[in-house]
C-alpha cells in the first residue's frame, strides 16, 4: 500500500492501462480497416457491377419482349401505333445493351454467354424484326413461326446468360458474408481481449481507491445532510487526498454562503411576488386579443405592482410615426428628431428604445444606474426590433427607483408589448381577411355573413331587399390581349365605378376574378334595375376611350322574396339573371324576378319570370 500512495501512483495505473487499451483498439481498427479496404477495393466494386448487369440483363430482356410484342400486334391488325410501341423498346433496347456490356463485358466467365444471347438476338432482330417493321399493306405476312423460332433460340441463350449472372452474383455475395464474418471474428476476438485486461485493472484498482473513496463518500453524505464539518485526510493517493482537501474548501464556502443567503431570503421572497404578480398580470392580458382589453389590464397590472398614481399606454402609429394616449385615441406624443416638445419623456423613449426617467425637477434623462428619484418613468413597449409604443409610469412626488423596481417595470413591459402587438395585429388581419386587395372592396366572406344577416332582418320586418351580380363581358380575352397589370387596373377602375353609383346604405363586394355584387338595402326590384342600368351606362361610358377601352358589363338583379328566404336563393337569381343577360347578347341588364301589381299581389311582391323558369 505504500507504493499506492505516492505521487502519481493512481495516474501511472490508469496511464498504463489507456495504452494497453489504446494499442488494443488501434489493432482493431486496423485490421478491421484492412478488412473494409479488401471489401471496399475488390468485392463490392464487382458484386455491384455484377447486379448493375442482372438489372441490365433484365431490361434488355424486356426490351426485347416488348418489341417482338409490338411487331406481332402490327403483323396481325396493321395499326401503326404498335410500331411506335416498338421504336421505344428498341431504344430501351440499346441503352440496356450498353449498360450491360459495361458491367459484363469484362468478365471472362460471362463474355461467352453475353455473346451468345447478342448474336441471337441479332439474328432474330436482322433475319424478322427488321422485316416486319418494314411490312406495309399488301406485302404478304412474314411467318409468324420463323419469328417465332428466332425468339425461341435468343429467350433459351437469354436465359443461359441470366442463370450465370445469378451464380456469379451469389458467389460474390457469399464471398462478402465471408469477409464481413471474418471481420466480425477479429472485432470479437479484441473485445475479449479488452474485456479481460479491464477485469484486471479493475480489481487493481479496487485495492487502490475503494476505501478512499468510500470515506470522500461519507463526508459528501454529510454535507449533503447539513454537516459542514471538515475532516482529516487519510492515507490515499495523492489525487484522492488533493480531492478530500477540496471538499473541505468546498464545506467551508458553503457554510460562508449559506450565512449570506440568510440575509437574502427577505429580499428573495419580497421578489418572488412581484414575480408572481407579473405572471398573473401577463395572462390576464395574454389571454385577450381586444385591444382595449388589453390596455386597460396593462394599466390596472402596472398599477398594482409599481404603485403608481397614473399609468399611461402609447401606442405608435405606424403611419404617422405618432403615440397615441391609449385612452383617448388622440394623437398627443411624437417620436420623431425635432418635435419632442409635445410629450418629452415618451417622445424620447420611443425615439431611443430605452427606459427613460423624469427627475423632480421635470428633467428628462436616461437610466445610468445611480438610481436617484424619479417622478416618472416610461419604458418603450418593443417587439422585435420596433417600438410599438410607450408604457409611462408617473407619480405625484418623487420617488427613489431602485434597479429592482425598474426590472420588474421592464419585465412587464415586455410581455405587454406582445400582448398589444397581437391584439393590434388581430384587428388589422380581421379587417384585411374581409377586404379584396385589389379592389378594396369587401370580399366574398364577408358578404355571405352581410347578406344572411340582411335575409333575415327582411323577412322579420318585411322590408324590401335586392340584390345585383355584376360580370365584365369577355374579361378572359381582354386579359390574354392586355397582360394581368392591365387587367387589374380595369378592375380597379370599375370597381370605383361601382363604389361611386352607390347610395351610403348600399354595399359592393368582389365575388370573384371579374364578377361583382352590389347589396341594395330597402330598394325593391323596379328600382334595383334603374340602379343596375345606370351602373352599366356609367361603366360603359368610363371605358369607351383611353387607355381601358372596351370594357362593358352584364348585370342581373333579383329582389328578395319571401317564397325562398334564403341568401343563396338570392344569389342564385341574380346569378340566373346575368347569365341571361350574358346569353341576350352582353351589356345589358335582366331580371330575375319581377314584382307584381295584378289585383290581389302585394306591391312589392316579386313574381318569377317565366323566360327564366324557361331557360
Amino acid at each position: 500500500m505504500s507504493a499506492i500512495n505516492q505521487d502519481r501512483t493512481l495516474a501511472r495505473q490508469l496511464s498504463g492501462a489507456f495504452v494497453v487499451f489504446g494499442a488494443l483498439v488501434g489493432a482493431a481498427f486496423l485490421v478491421t480497416a484492412v478488412a473494409y479496404g479488401i471489401g471496399w477495393a475488390w468485392l463490392t466494386p464487382e458484386l455491384e457491377q455484377s447486379r448493375v448487369a442482372e438489372r441490365a440483363e433484365s431490361a434488355s430482356h424486356m426490351a426485347m419482349v416488348d418489341e417482338e410484342n409490338g411487331l406481332r400486334g402490327y403483323l396481325i391488325t396493321r395499326d401503326p401505333r404498335f410500331l411506335e410501341a416498338r421504336v421505344q423498346s428498341d431504344a430501351k433496347l440499346r441503352h440496356a445493351n450498353y449498360a450491360l456490356i459495361a458491367a459484363a463485358g469484362t468478365s471472362a466467365e460471362l463474355t461467352m454467354d453475353l455473346v451468345s444471347t447478342r448474336l441471337a438476338g441479332q439474328r432474330w432482330s436482322e433475319y424478322w424484326a427488321k422485316r416486319a417493321g418494314e411490312a406495309v399493306a399488301g406485302d404478304p405476312v412474314l411467318s409468324m413461326m420463323a419469328g417465332k423460332q428466332l425468339f425461341d433460340v435468343y429467350r433459351h441463350e437469354q436465359a443461359v446468360f441470366a442463370a450465370a449472372l445469378r451464380r456469379r452474383t451469389a458467389d460474390l455475395a457469399r464471398r462478402e458474408l465471408r469477409l464481413v464474418a471474418v471481420r466480425v471474428g477479429l472485432e470479437l476476438a479484441v473485445f475479449v481481449a479488452v474485456l479481460l485486461l479491464a477485469m484486471r485493472q479493475h480489481l487493481a484498482l479496487r485495492d487502490a481507491i475503494v476505501a478512499p473513496i468510500a470515506a470522500l463518500l461519507l463526508h459528501i453524505r454529510r454535507i449533503r445532510d447539513g454537516q459542514l464539518e471538515t475532516v482529516s485526510a487519510r492515507a490515499a493517493p495523492r489525487e484522492l487526498a488533493d480531492l478530500a482537501q477540496g471538499l473541505n474548501e468546498v464545506v467551508r464556502a458553503l457554510a460562508s454562503a449559506r450565512e449570506c443567503s440568510a440575509s437574502r431570503d427577505d429580499a428573495l421572497s419580497e421578489h418572488s411576488i412581484r414575480l408572481h404578480q407579473i405572471l398573473d398580470a401577463s395572462r390576464e392580458f395574454s389571454e385577450s386579443l381586444n385591444l382595449a382589453y388589453v390596455v386597460g389590464s396593462v394599466r390596472e397590472s402596472t398599477t398594482t405592482i409599481g404603485g403608481y398614481e397614473q399609468v399611461v399606454v402609447w401606442l405608435m402609429d405606424e403611419e404617422q410615426k405618432l403615440l397615441v394616449d391609449s385612452r383617448e385615441k388622440t394623437a398627443v406624443a411624437t417620436c420623431d428628431a425635432g418635435a419632442e416638445s409635445i410629450h418629452g419623456l415618451a417622445g424620447r423613449a420611443a425615439k431611443s428604445g430605452r427606459t427613460t426617467f423624469e427627475g423632480p425637477a421635470g428633467q428628462v434623462r436616461f437610466s445610468d444606474g445611480s438610481g436617484g428619484q424619479v417622478r416618472a418613468i416610461a419604458i418603450p413597449l418593443i417587439v422585435g426590433a420596433r417600438v410599438v409604443g410607450v408604457l409611462e409610469a408617473r407619480n405625484r412626488d418623487a420617488r427613489i427607483a431602485t434597479k429592482e423596481v425598474v426590472e420588474i417595470l421592464e419585465m412587464l413591459a415586455t410581455h405587454a408589448a406582445t400582448a398589444i402587438e397581437s391584439a393590434r395585429l388581430h384587428e388589422v388581419i380581421e379587417e384585411r381577411s374581409q377586404v379584396d386587395p385589389l379592389t378594396r372592396l369587401l370580399n366574398r366572406r364577408r358578404l355571405e355573413l352581410d347578406l344572411d344577416s340582411e335575409c333575415k332582418r327582411s323577412v322579420r320586418y318585411g322590408r324590401p331587399l335586392a340584390f345585383v351580380m355584376l360580370d365584365v363581358d369577355h374579361f378572359k380575352d381582354y386579359n390574354d390581349a392586355h397582360g394581368h397589370p392591365k387587367a387589374d387596373t380595369a378592375l380597379q377602375a370599375l370597381s370605383a365605378v361601382i363604389t361611386g353609383s352607390m347610395r351610403a346604405t348600399d354595399t359592393a363586394y368582389r365575388y370573384g376574378g371579374e364578377e361583382f355584387c352590389i347589396v341594395l338595402r330597402e330598394t325593391n326590384a323596379e328600382d334595383a334595375m334603374h340602379f343596375a342600368e345606370r351602373l352599366r351606362q356609367r361603366i360603359q361610358q368610363r371605358f369607351e376611350s383611353g387607355e381601358l377601352l372596351g370594357i362593358t358589363a352584364s348585370l342581373g338583379v333579383a329582389q328578395f322574396m319571401a317564397e325562398s328566404p334564403t341568401a343563396r336563393a338570392l344569389v342564385e337569381a341574380a346569378d340566373a339573371a346575368m347569365y341571361e343577360s350574358k346569353h341576350g347578347g352582353r351589356n345589358r341588364v335582366a331580371l330575375s324576378c319581377r314584382p307584381s301589381f295584378e289585383a290581389g299581389t302585394p306591391a312589392g311582391e316579386c313574381v318569377p319570370d317565366p323566360t327564366l323558369a324557361e331557360r
